[in-house]
């Protein structure tokens, strides 16, 4: 080492804060199909398996879920405001069926709007990504990975290089 490098200061790491995004299902031969398109993105991964079954592995420290399922499973109450997530601490009951630590749960819309799938994946993305960052920003807690079943991102409904595209497209927005 020359005595230039020795006197460098050490490179500074700043941690990641991009929520990494883990797409969980039964139906592994879905995660396949949809596994090429995504592995150019690092912030994504794939997993076999139900909530608590890959709560464990994945080490999950969030789940999202619609305003449905959040009723039931994260005690959501409503109204629910439009356009929007919100995170919730998991009750104690869940914690023992082994869910994670909080739920993100979101998105409400009004009955005029399209139920096209593409505006459903950017909508419900974009939603979880601020919900969760602005949970980051207020608490000593983090939300770094999240799980998401396919389904809540329109993967079955979507080209797979037009979705992945879009998941992409908000990643660098919402960043």
């Amino acid at each position: 080492m020359t005595s230039a490098e020795e006197n460098q200061a050490p490179e500074r790491v700043v941690p990641d804060m991009t929520p990494h995004l883990i797409l969980f299902s039964t139906d592994a031969s879905l995660l396949e199909k949809l596994k090429p398109h995504g592995r150019a993105l690092p912030y994504l991964t794939f997993e076999v398996g139900s909530g608590p079954e890959v709560t464990a592995r994945a080490r999950l420290d969030a789940l999202w879920a619609t305003l449905m399922v959040g009723v039931e499973l994260f005690g959501a109450v409503p109204p629910f405001p439009l356009h929007d997530a919100r995170v919730f601490p998991t009750p104690p009951s869940q914690l023992e069926r082994g869910m994670p630590r909080y739920g993100v749960v979101g998105v409400a819309v009004s009955k005029d709007e399209g139920n096209l799938p593409e505006l459903n994946l950017r909508l419900v993305l974009s939603a979880m990504l601020r919900a969760i960052k602005e949970f980051n920003s207020q608490s000593r807690d983090r939300i770094v990975r999240v799980g998401i079943l396919p389904d809540d991102l329109e993967l079955k409904r979507l080209e797979p290089s037009i979705a992945f595209r879009i998941i992409r497209e908000v990643y660098q927005h919402e960043s």
